[in-house]
This record gives structure tokens, C-alpha cells and sequence, in this order.
């Protein structure tokens, strides 16, 4: 049977071992190492390296696979996302927009209202000014339940769990 030559990745101790071999154990050191081989060389590298090299590369993949989720959670609900950001807008901002919204609708319905309840209008400007006042009405309640903490919807709530939950996850990895 023939040898290599190698030394130890560790202490750098000569090593002689045979040509097949694909694990040794340093008789200097003591160290387990793992004996590679390539087209123009032989060479040894630490069992434990590789075992804590393969360990962190499991983080990391872990990491990424979390990572990789809350994207595709956030990519999938693209809407909750946008309800879920207009939530850390700034108090002034909902206020503005919610204002300016409600004082759009009532300025809807009210043209709605005028056609509506115009006397000489044709036939259907008053029933398209009744669906107008109709329309608005529904918009001004949806605006105002919105504005009391009506809450999102059921999807966005689940949306904003399962974010939750990865973040948390997320968090914890990183801790490690």
C-alpha cells in the first residue's frame, strides 16, 4: 500500500498517511483532520474548522431563508403592506389625508344631492346625482369608521402576525 506525505493543518507536523485515507488523527497534536485531495495536491484541513464553518453557513442560510420569507410576504401582500405603512405615517399626515378625503366626499354627494333634487334636470342626471349621494354616503361611513379605529382587515391582520412572527424569528438568529 502506498503513502502520502502531508502535514498537519494544525501544527504543521508531518503526516504520513495512506493513499485512500480520508480521515487522520495528528499523533503530535491530536487534532481530527480530513485529508483533501485536488489534480496537483494533498493537504489536510481541521475537522472542527469544517464542523464550525458548516455550522455558521447553516446560520447564515437560516438568516436568509427568514429573510427570504418576509419578502415574499411582503411582495404577496403588497396592499396590506401599503396599510401597514400608512399606519407609521405621522398622526398629522392620517389627519390631513382623512380630512381631505371626508370634505371630497361631502362635496360629491352634495353635487350628487344638486342633481339629484334638481327640478328641471332630465330623467337621468337625477338618477345618476341619486347614485352619486348614494356612493358618497357609503364612502363618508367607510372614511369615518376608518378614522375611529375601524381596525384593518382580517387579511392584513394575519399579514401583519405572520410578519410579526418572522421578525421575531429574524431577531432571534441574529442574537445567536
Amino acid at each position: 500500500m502506498e503513502t502520502l506525505s502531508v502535514r498537519c493543518n494544525h501544527c504543521g507536523a508531518p503526516l504520513q498517511v495512506a493513499e485512500n485515507t480520508r480521515f487522520v488523527t495528528c499523533q503530535f497534536c491530536q487534532s481530527s483532520l480530513e485529508v483533501k485531495r485536488t489534480d496537483s495536491s494533498v493537504f489536510t484541513e481541521e475537522v472542527a474548522k469544517i464542523a464550525e464553518n458548516t455550522g455558521k453557513m447553516a446560520e447564515s442560510l437560516e438568516v436568509l431563508t427568514v429573510q427570504n420569507e418576509i419578502e415574499r410576504l411582503d411582495r404577496d401582500h403588497a396592499p396590506e403592506r401599503m396599510e401597514e405603512m400608512s399606519k407609521h405615517a405621522s398622526p398629522g399626515m392620517r389627519t390631513a389625508g382623512g380630512c381631505v378625503g371626508i370634505v371630497f366626499m361631502l362635496i360629491f354627494t352634495s353635487c350628487g344631492l344638486f342633481f339629484a333634487t334638481e327640478a328641471g334636470a332630465p330623467l337621468i342626471f337625477q338618477i345618476a346625482g341619486g347614485g352619486f349621494v348614494l356612493i358618497g354616503i357609503i364612502a363618508l361611513v367607510s372614511m369615518l369608521m376608518r378614522a375611529a379605529g375601524g381596525g384593518g382587515s382580517p387579511r392584513t391582520e394575519d399579514y401583519r402576525r405572520k410578519r410579526d412572527e418572522l421578525e421575531r424569528q429574524l431577531e432571534g438568529l441574529r442574537q445567536k
